[in-house]
């Protein structure tokens, strides 16, 4: 992912003009594309803004790209690959203590309700409204720039 986000060290936080991303627009249909910008002073205070440093391939990006599907769920829009990733954080919203700008991080890829019985269980991976990146119609993290909760860095 390098040179797709900005450039930074605890001395360089600055946030680019543009947010590119690596976007399947369809089966074996990839581009490089500007995405809309996120300013930290946009967060919600349980938020954190990321640049992602590092993004693995998965086999799911793989199969979305060759086959546009994996069983019921279908690319039916522009989706933004990648979901194993790490990243710097840019900033966060008020309420976050645990993390400041320049914080290396791993980001979770799932992101859960945090309310059903089964959050609350503590069995995140059986939350029936899971956003997991990278997985329709949730964009991935390939981009210079991706918003995410703060407690899933």
């Amino acid at each position: 992912m390098g040179g797709l986000g900005a450039e930074l060290s605890p001395d360089n936080l600055t946030i680019p003009q543009k947010n590119v991303g690596f976007v399947l627009r369809g089966v074996k249909d990839v581009e490089f594309e500007e995405m809309p910008m996120v300013q930290a002073s946009d967060l919600a205070d349980d938020e954190a803004l990321v640049s992602p440093r590092k993004t693995g391939i998965c086999g799911s990006d793989v199969h979305f790209l060759q086959h546009g599907r994996i069983a019921h769920l279908v690319v039916k829009a522009p989706m933004i690959l990648g979901h194993e990733t790490s990243a710097v954080v840019v900033g966060v919203g008020k309420g976050v203590k645990h993390l400041k700008a320049g914080d290396r991080v791993a980001l979770e890829p799932g992101q859960t309700c945090r309310v059903c019985s089964d959050c609350k269980k503590g069995k995140y991976e059986l939350c029936p409204h899971i956003a997991f990146a990278a997985t329709p119609p949730t964009h991935g993290t390939l981009q210079g720039f991706y918003r995410l909760p703060a407690d899933l860095c």
